[in-house]
């Protein structure tokens, strides 16, 4: 099975190649990328290793099953959510196939048990969620720590005021969140947006991801900007089902394949919701609706090797 990646170069942005790509092939882009991986019958459910997601603080049970929705649908066979009591007793109601646990520090001490961890969803400015966030930065800081992370949403308010770095994680910020984490208006980072991938990844290192209009990914080498996507994207919730299908995608593919599962996932969601614009118009476009598509579109993208 692989996946492949369809690419050209665009443009420069100072050092550094500026480059369009698709998932879906195009006569006009002259390089390709490959994911490869390799299923057997012998797989089963740990296989591929566990993922798990930390979030989810009270009001915010929907970004959560988004996220977990997402990662279960398109390749993650054992997904954890770990979130407040209130949420890991609620969530199997919604989706049998989910495990849940309480959040406590010792779930962050054991984060190498992982292949994925998505902090951030449905986390926002209350105690229990910064408690998250000082627990995460003790165990960086003891150096404890190697597994893959992808950072979303709550978790930017608390990295915003105690910047830091980690190599081996994915930073998925909107404009707004960017504006928050570079301390720049808004404004500055809609006009500016290759500079701001380019800055958020010098200040926090890792590979970011500038969602909006042509999302652009960066990791310190090439800029990637999708061409999939548009304005019918404008949900609350689409950025919940990226980061599932992306630690769904990242828990399938070899580690130094991260920069190309990132790129993958960016696609295959911006895809999905351009096949249901194109079916139905450019209203209504839901993340639930996306993630369907997306299990859908990854089993077409899917090919044998």
């Amino acid at each position: 099975m692989s996946f492949n990646i369809y690419s050209k170069k665009i443009d420069k942005f100072k050092d550094h190649h500026v480059i369009e790509y698709s998932i879906e092939e195009k006569a006009t882009y002259c390089n390709e990328l490959t994911l490869n991986h390799k299923f057997s019958d012998k797989d089963h459910k740990k296989t591929y290793g566990k993922n798990i997601l930390i979030g989810g603080t009270n009001g915010f049970l929907g970004s959560i099953l988004l996220s977990s929705s997402a990662a279960i649908k398109t390749g993650s066979r054992y997904f954890i959510i770990c979130t407040n009591k209130l949420h890991a007793e609620t969530v199997p109601i919604f989706q049998n196939e989910l495990v849940t646990s309480e959040y406590n520090k010792g779930v962050l001490k054991n984060l190498s048990d992982y292949r994925v961890v998505i902090i951030g969803p449905g986390l926002s400015n209350d105690s229990w969620s910064e408690s998250i966030f000082l627990d995460l930065v003790d165990v960086i800081s003891e150096n404890s720590l190697s597994t893959k992370l992808v950072m979303d949403a709550g978790i930017f308010l608390y990295l915003s005021r105690n910047p830091f770095k980690y190599q081996n994680w994915v930073l998925t910020p909107h404009e707004g969140e960017a504006a928050m984490l570079l301390n720049r208006p808004p404004s500055w980072i809609h006009n500016n947006r290759i500079e701001a991938a380019c800055l958020l990844q010098e200040k926090y290192s890792g590979v970011v991801v500038l969602k909006g209009l042509n999302t652009i990914i960066y990791d310190g080498t090439d800029i990637f900007t999708c061409s999939h996507g548009g304005h019918h994207m404008g949900m609350a919730g689409m950025g919940d089902a990226l980061t599932g299908v992306m630690s769904s995608i990242m828990g399938l593919t070899k580690d130094n394949e991260l920069k190309n599962a990132v790129l993958f996932a960016v696609g295959l969601h911006s895809l999905s919701a351009d096949v249901i614009k194109s079916k139905r118009g450019p209203i209504g476009v839901l993340p639930s609706d996306v993630i369907e598509k997306m299990s859908e579109l990854v089993n077409n993208f899917y090919h044998d090797s």
